[in-house]
């Protein structure tokens, strides 16, 4: 696998005084098949066999651009 690419990142407030740091990236799995990863750091424990990503408006359009121009996925969003 390729070496990941961010398209996104921010920091939000979870209590206590304390911030999470979040970062979105995705990485060309095989020739049809990207992965999406969020990661966040700050929150002690995540416990859950289920996960979701937030993908923001922003963050959207730099994955397309990403699949478009480094992956050559040439016929998303035409």
């Amino acid at each position: 696998m390729e070496e990941p690419i961010k398209i996104g990142h921010d920091k939000f407030y979870i209590g206590e005084g304390e911030t999470a740091r979040r970062e979105l990236r995705v990485v060309k799995v095989s020739d049809d098949v990207i992965q999406v990863q969020e990661e966040v750091h700050g929150i002690i424990a995540l416990v859950g066999a289920s996960s979701s990503v937030n993908i923001k408006k922003e963050e959207l359009r730099n994955l397309i651009k990403v699949v478009k121009e480094e992956f050559g996925w040439t016929d998303i969003c035409e």
